[in-house]
């Protein structure tokens, strides 16, 4: 593996060990969801079962997808080549983020240190994989 290889590895590590701690999410009672809504400065929590799916559901899809993200840098060898499809992935996540953060009223705090960093973490993931000979030009993907 060269340096950027070696790089790269680390931070799909990071990245789904960082995603996974949303699984505590899942299971956070309504209080808690509340207090955290209100602390943020995004008023009074709706009560409302919608609300509460919504929200563990989407922190399962988070835990699941760093879940995902784990078992590609533990079994780097075998799928390595689809880092840099995740990272295409994490770049169109973090544009539509900023595209539902607008449209949704959300802060300007909140569309600033949401979907902007999603997106630039995986274009410098594109990059270090190109850096890494990964992706549809690489000899491993030729071969």
């Amino acid at each position: 593996m060269n340096k950027y290889e070696v790089w790269l590895r680390r931070l799909v590590y990071l990245n789904g060990a960082f995603l996974l701690l949303a699984t505590f999410a899942v299971f956070l009672p309504p209080t808690a969801m509340a207090g955290a809504h209100e602390m943020l400065g995004l008023g009074s929590f709706p009560d409302s079962k919608i609300t509460i799916y919504l929200a563990r559901s989407t922190s399962l899809l988070y835990a699941v997808h760093g879940a995902v993200t784990l078992i590609v840098a533990v079994k780097w060898n075998q799928f390595r080549e689809m880092v840099p499809l995740l990272a295409a992935l994490h770049v169109l996540i973090g544009l539509a983020m900023i595209g539902i953060d607008v449209t949704s009223g959300m802060p300007r705090y909140w569309v600033v240190l949401e979907g902007g960093p999603i997106a630039c973490f995986g274009l410098f993931l594109l990059w270090l994989s190109r850096q890494a000979g990964l992706g549809p030009t690489s000899k491993q993907a030729v071969e």
